[in-house]
Formats: C-alpha cells, sequence, structure tokens
C-alpha cells in the first residue's frame, strides 16, 4: 500500500493540506444539491491529501456522548479487580478490557517503541440474533460483548452509543460514497452487518516520566474504512502527520468529532485516499501528573463478507486497479496476522 510519501507525489504537491480542516457537513446532511456536492468535493480533496477531518454539523446525541464518556471514566478509574473481570479473551478477541502497558500501537508499524500509555475498553455489535451474525464465517467477527458490573449502566449506555455511532458511520459513508462520484447508497449493503468496534480510552495521568520514546499512542494507521474519533480538550492530544512529514495537532473543537481514513478504505480507493499516520502525545511535563485524558473512536468494518475490490471510480486509465479483491474479514485477519508477526519480533 502506498505511503504518505508516495501520495505527496500522486496529488496536489506543494498545495496540499498542512492542517486538518474543520468541515461543517450539515449542508450535505440537509441542503441543496449545489451544497451537498460542495461539503462532497472537499472532504474528497481532504482525504486524497491529510485523510483527517473534523466535522460539525453531524446532529449527534451530544449528552449520550457525555453520559458514556462519564461511564466510561468511573470504569477505568475504579478497581483494578472489576477491570481484570471482563479482561479480553486474547490476541484475535477484542471485546472487553484491555490493561495498559500490554500493547504499542507503533509496533504493529514494524517500529521499536515501549508500551503505549493507554488503556481501552472494546465493544462490538450488541444484537447478534439476525441472520447474517449467526453464520459459521461469522462467529470470527461477532462475539459476545463482556460488560462489567459496575457502572451499572454500562453496558445499556455502551449499547446506545454504538447503536447511534453506527447511524453517523452510514451516514459518513453516504457522504464518502458522493465524495468518490458514486450513487450516495453503494456502500449501504456492504455494511448492513458490520463488524465495527468501539473502543473507550483512558490515557492515565503520567505520575512518572514516560520512557524515551513513549508516548501515550505510537504513531500508526488505523486499517478498517473509516474511524469516527471523540477527543477531549486534556493536555496531550491527537497529532497527525502532513505529506509534508510534519506532525500537526488536530484541532480540537467541542461537540465535533475527527474523522479519518483506515488502511482497508485507501485500498478500496484504489490509494486515491490516504490512510495517514497520527499519534497520541504526552502532556507538558508540568502538568502530566494531573492530566488524564479520555477519547472514545469507532472503528468501522464493512461486513465480514463484503468484496473489498478497487471501486469503480477509482479506476483511471493511468491508474489500473492495484489490488486484489478480499473479503473484508479475510482483509482483517491478514492484517491482524501480520500486526502479531511485526510485534512477536520486538
Amino acid at each position: 500500500m502506498a505511503t504518505p510519501e508516495d501520495a505527496a507525489s500522486a496529488h496536489h504537491g506543494p498545495a496540499t493540506l498542512d492542517r486538518v480542516p474543520i468541515v461543517d457537513i450539515s449542508p450535505f446532511l440537509h441542503g441543496s444539491p449545489a451544497e451537498r456536492a460542495a461539503v462532497a468535493d472537499l472532504v474528497d480533496r481532504t482525504n486524497r491529501e491529510i485523510g483527517f477531518l473534523v466535522i460539525t454539523g453531524h446532529g449527534f446525541d451530544l449528552e449520550l456522548l457525555d453520559r458514556w464518556f462519564e461511564i466510561s471514566r468511573r470504569f477505568f478509574e475504579g478497581p483494578g479487580s472489576a477491570k481484570r473481570a471482563v479482561m479480553h479473551a486474547g490476541p484475535t478477541a477484542h471485546h472487553g478490557y484491555h490493561g495498559q502497558g500490554l500493547s504499542g500501537l507503533a509496533a504493529k508499524e514494524g517500529e521499536e517503541a515501549p508500551p503505549d500509555l493507554r488503556e481501552y475498553f472494546m465493544i462490538g455489535q450488541t444484537d447478534l440474533s439476525a441472520a447474517p451474525f449467526r453464520t459459521p464465517e461469522a462467529g470470527r467477527f461477532h462475539r459476545p460483548n463482556l460488560w462489567p458490573d459496575e457502572p451499572a449502566e454500562f453496558a445499556a449506555v455502551g449499547g446506545a452509543y454504538y447503536a447511534a455511532i453506527s447511524r453517523l458511520g452510514a451516514e459518513l459513508m453516504r457522504l464518502f460514497a458522493v465524495s468518490l462520484g458514486l450513487p450516495e447508497h453503494w456502500f449501504d449493503d456492504k455494511i448492513d452487518h458490520h463488524f465495527s468496534i468501539v473502543s473507550s480510552i483512558y490515557y492515565p495521568e503520567q505520575k512518572t516520566a514516560p520512557l524515551p520514546g513513549q508516548l501515550r499512542a505510537g504513531a500508526h494507521t488505523d486499517y478498517g474504512s473509516l474511524t469516527i474519533l471523540a477527543p477531549t480538550a486534556a493536555p496531550g492530544g491527537l497529532q497527525v502527520r502532513t505529506l509534508q512529514g510534519e506532525w500537526v495537532d488536530v484541532p480540537h473543537v467541542p461537540g465535533a468529532f475527527v474523522i479519518n481514513i483506515g488502511d482497508m478504505m485507501q485500498r478500496w480507493t484504489n490509494d486515491r485516499w490516504l490512510s495517514n499516520m497520527h499519534r497520541v502525545v504526552n502532556p507538558p511535563s508540568a502538568v502530566a501528573a494531573t492530566s488524564p485524558r479520555q477519547s472514545i473512536a469507532f472503528f468501522l468494518h464493512p461486513n465480514h463478507d463484503a468484496v473489498i475490490e478497487c471501486i469503480p471510480t477509482c479506476i483511471e486509465q493511468n491508474a489500473p486497479a492495484k489490488y486484489p479483491a478480499i473479503l473484508a474479514g479475510e482483509y482483517m485477519i491478514e492484517k491482524e496476522a501480520a500486526i502479531a508477526t511485526a510485534t512477536t519480533k520486538k
């Protein structure tokens, strides 16, 4: 897959974006054809050049978001025994709690780095009763969730958040379809039994100095189709790498979401769109001991049996399809195997 450096030569050269833009998507959701087209064009350019955008005007229930932040914080700041009781089952069983110091995202990219200074809790589909979730093949991607006993509202609020953010993800995939010159609902039947993950992430305060090269989250790309991130304004935040190789802060806008492209979408678009490197840096040392941070990520993975092959509008005379077709589930299995190999070598 093309790197950010490869992409630089294929896109707009020195005029490429050097910051993450803030995009109001309400004109796409509710506006005229011309307004919708303007938003779609901006999203296409942004995804080509930096792969990140901050969206406002999305209409998401911010009270639900705040409630999920609050309940997640209570879980992470609670007793270790409660967290260990819902520890995830292994490297391919993501649902449940993941403790601090057990993994590093930079290692997944083949880089030498200490473990990340974060812990997180992952949730998958909450209702697996429909037929597409009950096939033998689906079992690899859809597992029962692990819910802690406390806070008592954890499962209800987490499940409500998963459902609501999935709906926003579907809206964004429609925006992406129009941005790619496709019919608006082109992705709908490819994400109607998706195996997406919500990850509630907690970066504890740093009572001692990090190890050399240790970050809250090391530099990495995401490997699904898109990510919807709800950050907080606490010190020590998200940075993205520009095509010029500079790290820039992602702006924090209250009530906004950060959207970025994953490796699967870059492949799906024949490298037209960029799955870009990003990281979460440490807070300044003067405030590190009193500055925990939270974020909530939604990794939208398509249906496990969706065929990921070059989108028709991403094939041009001088840009034939670069990658063979692959099922989304198989792609993720290959990614996880490669990550496991890279991590084992450390």
